[in-house]
């Protein structure tokens, strides 16, 4: 209703209407408290939102996200968030993961102090994370990380979809 005066004369005209054979109840909503404004913005990401990621790739199988931090801590600096990227439900890691910082500096610092460095008997190989394309997930991979695809790999299979589209609409004319 535009006004209190337009509410109250609804809920007198229409409180314990029938409808449908049904007697309907109408009554002024209650106040509610006002949600509390919408804190500050910080100035540093939530963890894991930043976008200064080191990929780290040979990970051991048995290598968790908390170890991976760890490693990273004892090593050089705290990061922001660490995860490692599972492949299969059974928790078998897929042998890379990623470790973020808040700034670029120290994620380039982070690769310069620790490529080749082991973890768990195998050297990691570390580089600054690429932002990609993501593919559409499959059910499979629903839970998990999301799969990473070359853009070009993606155009590609734009292409033959599209070729694959044409040849049958050709088909269908005939």
């Amino acid at each position: 209703m535009a006004s209190g005066e337009e509410a109250l004369a609804v809920v007198h005209k229409f409180n314990s209407h029938q409808i449908s054979g049904r007697e309907i109840r109408i009554e002024l909503a209650k106040r509610f408290k006002k949600p509390p404004p919408p804190p500050p913005p910080s100035p540093s990401p939530p963890a894991g939102e930043t976008r200064h990621v080191v990929y780290v790739a040979n990970l051991a199988w048995k290598v968790r996200s908390p170890v991976l931090r760890q490693f990273f801590t004892d090593n050089f600096k705290t990061p922001v968030s660490s995860r490692v990227v599972f492949e299969s439900p059974a928790g078998r890691s897929a042998g890379y993961g990623f470790v973020s910082f808040l700034t670029k500096e120290d994620a380039e610092a982070a690769i310069s102090a620790l490529d080749g460095k082991e973890l768990m008997e195998r050297p990691l190989r570390l580089k600054l994370s690429e932002k990609k394309v993501k593919a559409a997930p499959t059910e499979r991979d629903e839970d998990q990380a999301p799969e990473l695809v070359d853009q070009e790999k993606l155009k590609e299979a734009e292409t033959e979809k599209e070729e694959i589209h044409d040849s049958d609409a050709q088909l269908e004319q005939s």
